[in-house]
């Protein structure tokens, strides 16, 4: 049975589904993430975990040499100038929480929590950090019980759609 029968089996078993999206690679875009969540959306109500990734400890090198081995020099080019950049990381990071959180906004019943990087919150100030930090520390919205739960404000887009962050970095 593939993971994705399993989510299915589970959902329509009452269980409550909760997906972990990370870490979302830079070369993932708009409509890699509307494919993402269009699949995850037709299991049901579910919650979808996002953190993009940091090129920081062990894990970040083992998808390094991954992508190397696999071929995908596209995404070898990138994690390389995260790992060289600290900015060119914030930027990318930065784009990916908006970006996943404006594409969530268009499917009901879907409820995305972005966890903001500590270092990311580190390299920001002002209504950005705040922003983040908000998004840091609302409580998830999965539910154990049949009561329903309210969408976070905190986890939200940080720049509405067709607004670029660029003014907010």
């Amino acid at each position: 049975m593939t993971r994705w029968q399993a989510l299915d089996t589970l959902q329509q078993a009452g269980v409550s589904v909760f997906v972990s999206m990370s870490p979302t690679y830079p070369t993932m875009d708009e409509d890699d993430f509307h494919e993402l969540l269009s699949y995850f959306r037709a299991l049901g109500e579910v919650v979808v975990f996002h953190e993009p990734i940091n090129p920081r400890g062990t894990n970040f090198q083992q998808y390094l040499t991954a992508a190397k081995e696999a071929g995908y020099d596209d995404v070898v080019t990138e994690l390389q100038q995260m790992q060289d950049s600290h900015q060119y990381w914030v930027e990318y990071a930065l784009k990916q929480l908006n970006t996943v959180q404006q594409v969530a906004t268009r499917f009901d019943g879907l409820e995305v929590h972005s966890w903001p990087d500590e270092g990311l919150l580190r390299s920001t100030s002002g209504q950005l950090r705040s922003k983040l930090k908000a998004m840091q520390q609302a409580v998830s919205p999965e539910s154990f019980s049949e009561r329903e739960t309210d969408t976070s404000p905190q986890q939200s887009e940080l720049a509405r759609d067709g607004e670029s962050i660029d003014h907010l970095i």
